[in-house]
């Protein structure tokens, strides 16, 4: 099942704003980056989140989710953003998501950027000065499959 990328967003929030600071960027990341690797770890069958993702200045962006939070500008985020459908995340995606934590949980929102902004990244690869381009799947699943440690 693919889920709204505020649902996934607000996964985190709950679960994890009370261990390490939530900041937007950060946030934005991890949905980013469990989006690709969800999709690496699926051979592109199936994806996490039902929205494109696009290249922005900033690196990649889900843009529905960066509308809903750029509210909150830089601070720490303790509560869940405003979305008007109910997802229920799966048990399955829910261990998926922790795995995500695992991973990427320690770092900051800016050491998450660097991460997607190095070269050969499908960001890098996509990303044209002042311009959103979508990111295509392709490009995100041939970067995450090609780091999968069997």
């Amino acid at each position: 099942m693919a889920y709204s990328p505020t649902t996934i967003a607000n996964y985190f929030i709950q679960e994890k704003a009370k261990f390490g600071k939530l900041t937007p960027m950060k946030i934005i990341k991890l949905v980013y980056l469990s989006y690709s690797w969800y999709l690496a770890l699926t051979d592109g069958q199936k994806k996490l989140v039902n929205e494109s993702v696009q290249a922005w200045k900033f690196g990649p962006v889900f843009p529905s989710l960066y509308k809903s939070i750029k509210s909150k500008g830089k601070i720490q985020i303790y509560e869940p953003l405003p979305y008007d459908k109910e997802e229920t995340i799966t048990q399955e995606d829910a261990e998926f998501l922790e795995r995500i934590w695992t991973m990427y949980g320690d770092y900051n929102g800016t050491e998450l950027s660097a991460m997607t902004h190095q070269l050969d990244t499908p960001w890098q690869k996509v990303y044209c000065d002042d311009r959103n381009s979508e990111i295509p799947d392709r490009e995100i699943l041939a970067h995450y499959k090609n780091r999968l440690v069997v």
